[in-house]
Order: C-alpha cells, then sequence, then structure tokens
C-alpha cells in the first residue's frame, strides 16, 4: 500500500468514528431534554422524574401545561414543571427556582445586547450577575 492510499484509509476511518461518536452523544442527550425549556431546567439544577404509576400519571395531568406550580412539603417550597408529553415531572427547590429565572432574565438581556455574566456561579445563595451595555459601566454605578 502506497503512503498517500494509507493516509486516506486513517482519514476515512476518522471520519467514520467521529461520526459515530457525534451520533451517540446526540442520542444520549435527546432522552433526557428534547426542548429548549427543558434543557434550561436541567442546567438550572431541577431533577426530573418519570412518572411510572398510574397515580403519578394521573396527577401529571391535573398540573398546569407550561406553567410552574408551587409547593410545599417539610417546610421546604418546590418548583413543578410537567412534561406531559413525555410523562415527566420536574421539582426545583428555591434556589433551582431562582437559578432558572435568573437565566430566562439575562437570557433575554442577551438578546437586547448585553454583556451579561455570573460573578459566583457555583455559590448559589452569594451569586451576583453583572449586567454591561456596549462598554457602559452599570448604570446604578453613575
Amino acid at each position: 500500500m502506497k503512503p498517500q492510499q494509507f493516509k486516506n484509509l486513517i482519514g476515512a476511518f476518522a471520519a467514520a468514528a467521529v461520526m459515530f461518536w457525534l451520533g451517540a452523544c446526540a442520542t444520549q442527550t435527546s432522552n433526557v431534554a428534547d426542548t429548549s425549556m427543558e434543557r434550561a431546567l436541567l442546567t438550572a439544577h431541577f431533577k426530573v422524574q418519570s412518572a411510572t404509576a398510574a397515580e403519578q400519571r394521573n396527577h401529571l395531568r391535573t398540573l398546569p401545561d407550561n406553567r410552574f406550580t408551587m409547593v410545599k412539603e417539610g417546610g421546604e417550597t418546590y418548583y413543578l414543571y410537567p412534561d406531559k408529553k413525555d410523562g415527566r415531572l420536574y421539582v426545583g427547590d428555591h434556589w433551582a427556582y431562582q437559578a432558572f429565572v435568573n437565566d430566562a432574565k439575562n437570557n433575554q438581556l442577551r438578546k437586547e445586547g448585553a454583556f451579561v455574566f455570573e460573578t459566583d456561579p457555583s455559590n448559589r445563595a452569594d451569586n451576583r450577575t453583572v449586567v454591561i451595555w456596549h462598554g457602559w459601566s452599570p448604570f446604578h454605578e453613575w
């Protein structure tokens, strides 16, 4: 086999391996979150459970579509978001809900042209969002 043929063969195998790997990754993530809303909920650390029992499926049907339901359990507040199509329930605590709301606000600001970043995303209690409009310092500092 000539060196050029060998390089072509190696390149073909590498391309096939990359395509196979990318296909496997796409398959894995599509089963977890099929919409941007579901991806945002998972990013905000909402937990997801499939409704496996008939009682759970019936309860899922009673929840309003495309809205959060706030519930209290054991002195804690939780936010429920139903995925009726796939029979799943997303549940988040106060911090997960705040992260979701802040992310939605930040995305809107980015669409409006602001540069937005969080100062300490890992610190759920003391994270701050900084917004810069086209190079101006934050307006509350004027």
